[in-house]
């Protein structure tokens, strides 16, 4: 297959139509990462049809179209058409009138894909098949991507069968075949589908007919059941008529009894409205009477609360008299305090200012002192800077030179060792080239070792022959078994069928006479024709509708000549026999047209193909096969089908066997060619070993050579860099020993340091004298400030004190008046509460007298509610009594009309 153009639109990166020529020869894409070359290889598969959105890189199939940019909207619709070259018109039949073929796969956003050949749409199922037919496809072989090859190195024998079918061109048969399974499996699936469906109703007609016999057991049984409830109804009618007039009685009794209580209720009822219009006078008077004595108990509460009020007012007066005494002499005490005070404060006032007269003179000597301390510090701290420099110089010149000496001194060390391992390893490489110019392998032994393998390959070649054989036997015997094993599955499944098809009125209560007759072969129509539906009869006396046996005939009546009776050919139940003596089977040549005149009262003429005379002239000709024949036949059939069936179970196990040594004999032969494999690769190995140990060797011995060269070299090198390191060190050695003494330099830093330390506690010691007089000059001037400003406050306090004292004053005096009215108040209050409990006392007796005739006249209406009440509960009871025996007049008449109507 030749692909000549793949042209895009809307798909992923490729928003705008884009077409690629695929030339002759090769062709190729080169760009940046992400610039779409992976694109063009999805769009070839995808147009080949993959259904796959994650092989894709997709979650979806909708993924592959352009899903828009910030400056570019989205796409709702993709499309890829690939073109190929048909010039040799060795497409399909469908597609080979043109030159070239346009497949295209179109997808619209939520909508799926369509397929179009030449403009034509097919099927998703027409592309796949036109690719794998080429032997190509979206998971072709041919089209390798990233891994690939290592996945194909470890594929599994079934997914190499795969790439060996599609390099075999028959990638679209074994689709098709696929197909073509699936759909077999289907039919396959309706089939057992079918049996169910058919052994279902086979298992509802048996219902049927038990639902049959049932019925007519349920009609013998109906009569009997009429006949006693015909004598139920005329109890029951008996019994209603009886019912009616005992309630007739009942009913009369209950209206007397109704009539009576009424009265009395009504005699209840004047009685209780008498009595309650006496009530509400009485009422009236005892309501108001107690209303009298209320207001009075209220008043007397109001003169306890007001008493407990001023009580309550005069404590309270007290204790605030008490509190404003408490914050006068608090008051007076803060007046004293605050002189005080004052007091102490002027006195510290004087003490600081006569303080700060001297403290002029005495912070600028302390200035002058530090000064000249700072001054002297200076001068020898700018000396031992300079000694100091000058000792690190001198001492950093010795510590260069010694390092200087101490690394030429290890530089020659190393050097020496490294000249020693030079010769050590010099003698070394000598030795192993004499040793590795013995054990070589020569060019020789290398010639055998591969004639060896050669003659292993050839023994392989032979052995791969005689497995090819062997696997052809095995195959044709596995053929043969299993087309056997497939037509005994056949048989038995006909077997089966026909066993649970005549075997399904096993359980019937009373099965047919069919099942119990046998017939031979050719003349199941003969005897169909002749009984019909009689076969279906049982033979069991307890049926409704049954065969019953007789003795035979004293005098059997003769048949006609020409024919022989049906009984020499069909064995059953003797209750038969009466009936096939009298049914003749023509015999060859004979006509039963010609005969059937001859017969005699209750005579029959039957011919093997279905043919029937009966003796009053009854004339049927064979047509279909009636059910009882073809019941007959079944049976033959089946019975014919045991018999193969274990014929067949015989070629099988023959055929088994033959499999069997066949498979062995292929087995022994794989493992013959299987050793032989291994016997060649042991072989390929062995040259191999040896022309990678020859190889080594020549390596090894150039390595030597240069190994050797390079270490003359390293020899000669390594000798110029020890003369060089000895004469480093000489000159450091002199070097350092023309420099200074050490010591001497040392201690006259040392004196300048201790002078130095001296200077700077003087200096620290000025400083900290200058810095106290100053904190002393400070802190004296801030006290002053805040003796100021509490000497401010303490004087406010005690005008606020004094003013405080002339209030608590005033309010002392009106508290005073107040308690002395307050005192006065329980007294007026008690005269008053002696006149209020006289007249509390008279209401009292007032609303006990009106409750008394109250009480009185409740207690008469309460009896005669009572009784009005008992009146109207026999009253209710009577009623309902009567409404009751009612009720139970109409039920009577009703059953009377019930039963009158069913009988």
């Amino acid at each position: 297959m030749q692909f000549t153009r793949l042209r895009l639109s809307g798909f992923k990166s490729f928003v705008e139509p884009t077409e690629l020529i695929i030339e002759p020869g090769l062709t190729g894409v080169v760009g940046p990462n992400g610039c779409g070359k992976s694109n063009l290889i999805e769009a070839i598969r995808w147009v080949m049809g993959e259904t796959s959105a994650k092989k894709m890189r997709g979650g979806a199939m909708d993924d592959v179209i352009f899903s828009g940019t910030s400056l570019r909207p989205a796409r709702n619709l993709a499309e890829v058409t690939l073109s190929l070259d048909n010039a040799q018109r060795t497409a399909p039949a469908a597609y080979n009138d043109a030159d070239e073929i346009e497949v295209t796969r179109r997808i619209e956003r939520e909508s799926g894909s369509t397929y179009l050949i030449n403009g034509s749409e097919v099927r998703a199922r027409d592309v796949q098949l036109l690719f794998a037919d080429l032997a190509t496809g979206a998971h072709s072989t041919a089209l390798v991507s990233q891994g690939q090859i290592g996945a194909l190195i470890n594929a599994k024998p079934i997914q190499r069968r795969h790439v060996l079918e599609e390099a075999a061109g028959i990638s679209g048969l074994h689709s098709r075949r696929h197909e073509a399974e699936l759909r077999l499996r289907a039919a396959e699936t309706n089939m057992e589908r079918l049996e169910d469906v058919v052994l279902s109703m086979e298992g509802q007609l048996q219902g049927l007919k038990r639902q049959a016999r049932q019925a007519t057991r349920y009609r013998n049984i109906s009569g009997h059941i009429r006949k006693q409830e015909a004598l139920q109804l005329h109890i029951r009618y008996s019994e209603a008529e009886a019912a009616a007039t005992k309630a007739a009685e009942d009913l009369k009794t209950a209206e007397t009894r109704v009539a009576e209580i009424t009265r009395v209720a009504a005699a209840a009822t004047t009685a209780q409205q008498e009595i309650g219009e006496k009530l509400p006078p009485l009422r009236q008077a005892e309501a108001e009477r107690a209303a009298a004595l209320h207001r009075l108990t209220l008043a007397r509460e109001g003169l306890d609360a007001e008493e407990a009020r001023a009580r309550e007012n005069q404590s309270r007066l007290e204790g605030r008299l008490a509190q404003i005494g408490g914050d006068m002499a608090r008051e007076e005490q803060h007046a004293k305090e605050g002189d005080s005070q004052i007091e102490r404060l002027e006195g510290e006032r004087r003490n600081l200012e006569e303080a700060r007269e001297h403290e002029v003179d005495r912070g600028e000597t302390a200035e002058v002192k530090t000064a000249e301390t700072l001054e002297n510090l200076t001068t020898r701290e700018t000396a031992l800077d300079g000694a100091g420099l000058q000792a690190a110089a001198e001492e950093a010149q010795r510590n260069a030179l010694g390092g200087e000496i101490e690394n030429a001194r290890h530089r020659l060390t190393r050097l020496t060792e490294r000249r020693d391992q030079i010769s050590a390893e010099r003698s070394r490489l000598e030795a192993e080239a004499a040793q590795a110019g013995q054990v070589e392998v020569t060019d020789t032994v290398i010639a055998e070792a591969i004639e060896t393998a050669g003659q292993a390959h050839d023994a392989v070649e032979v052995v791969e022959k005689a497995r090819s054989d062997a696997q052809v036997v095995e195959a044709q015997a596995r053929d043969l078994l299993q087309s056997l094993e497939k037509e005994l599955g056949r048989v038995g499944g006909e077997e089966s069928a026909l066993t649970r098809l005549l075997d399904g009125d096993k359980d019937d209560l009373w099965p047919p006479l069919i099942d119990a007759l046998t017939v031979e072969a050719g003349y199941e129509a003969a005897l169909g024709a002749a009984l019909g539906e009689d076969l279906d009869v049982p033979s069991d006396t307890g049926a409704p509708v049954h065969w019953r046996e007789f003795p035979p005939f004293d005098a059997t009546p003769a048949l006609p000549d020409g024919c022989a009776p049906l009984s020499d050919y069909v064995k059953g139940p003797a209750a038969l026999t009466r009936r096939l003596s009298q049914i003749g089977v023509l015999t060859t040549g004979v006509r039963g047209s010609e005969i059937s005149p001859a017969l005699v009262q209750g005579q029959r003429l039957v011919s093997r193909d279905g043919d029937l005379w009966r003796w009053d002239g009854y004339t049927a000709t064979s047509g279909a096969p009636t059910p009882a024949a073809q019941r007959l036949a079944q049976r033959n059939h089946l019975e014919n089908l045991a018999r193969e069936r274990a014929e067949l179970e015989e070629r099988v196990a023959a055929a088994q066997t033959k499999f069997d040594a066949a498979a062995e004999a292929a087995r022994e032969v794989v493992a013959a060619e299987q050793a032989g494999r291994e016997k060649a690769r042991a072989a390929d190995i062995n040259v191999r070993q040896m022309q990678e140990t020859h190889a080594r060797a020549v390596a090894a011995r150039t390595e030597r050579l240069s190994r050797l060269n390079g270490l003359a070299e390293s020899w000669t090198e390594t000798s110029g860099d020890m003369g060089e390191a000895e004469a480093q060190q000489n000159t450091a050695e002199k070097a350092l020993a023309e420099m200074p003494a050490a010591e001497l330099v040392r201690e006259a830093v040392a004196t300048l340091r201790a002078e130095v330390a001296v200077l700077r506690r003087e200096h620290s010691e000025a400083v900290n004298a200058r810095d106290q007089l100053i904190a002393e000059a400070r802190g004296r001037a801030n006290r002053l400030a805040a003796i100021g400003q509490e000497t401010n406050a303490w004087q406010g306090r005690k005008a606020s004190a004094g003013e405080q004292i002339e209030q608590l004053g005033e309010r002392r005096d009106e508290a005073a008046a107040e308690l002395a009215i307050a005192v006065a108040i329980p007294s007026q209050i008690a005269e008053r509460r002696v006149a209020l409990l006289d007249q509390i006392a008279s209401a009292e007796t007032l609303r006990n007298e009106a409750a008394d005739a109250l009480a009185q006249t409740e207690a008469a209406l309460a009896g005669c509610e009572k009784e009005a009440r008992d009146s109207s509960e026999a009253l209710s009871t009577a009623r309902e009594d009567r409404v009751r025996v009612e009720a139970r007049v109409a039920q009577s008449a009703q059953s009377i009309d019930e039963v009158t109507s069913r009988m």
